[in-house]
């Protein structure tokens, strides 16, 4: 039980992880002191939001992400450990997984790409916020405009 459980965390639960993880997001409507309102992303924390010194720059937050991703993988697990336990045995073909960890690499490296160019790093969100509304959706829609 402990060895296909093992196997199910690196075969199944990482990729689902980095896939759900990046995929789907909340986007929070906030006022934020001293600077314009902003909208930030990341659910449960919001783990990133626009820089205000550049119009293409990024503020992301290390604490919040590592939170948010900790989040993820342990309902992804929790998940996956109930239905494998007490639904059904998995057993996932070959060809599914190295389709899934395809995905999850390229999705990996899509965001890379975006936290690549002009990023700030913080280990955790600096300022206070305000939220004014959110909203749940998938990272290639266009985020709220709340303003």
């Amino acid at each position: 039980m402990l060895n296909s459980m093992k196997q199910l965390t690196f075969k199944l639960v990482l990729p689902l992880t980095v896939i759900t993880f990046f995929v789907f997001t909340r986007w929070v409507c906030a006022q934020v002191v001293d600077t314009p309102n902003s909208v930030l992303q990341g659910f449960p924390l919001p783990y990133t939001c626009p820089d205000w010194g550049s119009s293409m720059a990024l503020q992301f937050f290390v604490t919040e992400f590592a939170i948010d991703i900790l989040v993820y993988f342990i309902f992804i697990f929790v998940a996956v450990y109930l239905i494998d336990r007490f639904v059904l045995r998995i057993q996932i073909h070959k060809a599914v997984l190295i389709v899934l960890s395809v995905v999850a690499v390229l999705v990996l490296s899509f965001q890379v790409l975006i936290y690549s160019r002009d990023t700030t790093f913080f280990l955790h969100r600096w300022f206070d916020i305000k939220v004014i509304g959110s909203a749940y959706g998938f990272f290639w829609q266009n985020h709220p405009d709340c303003f």
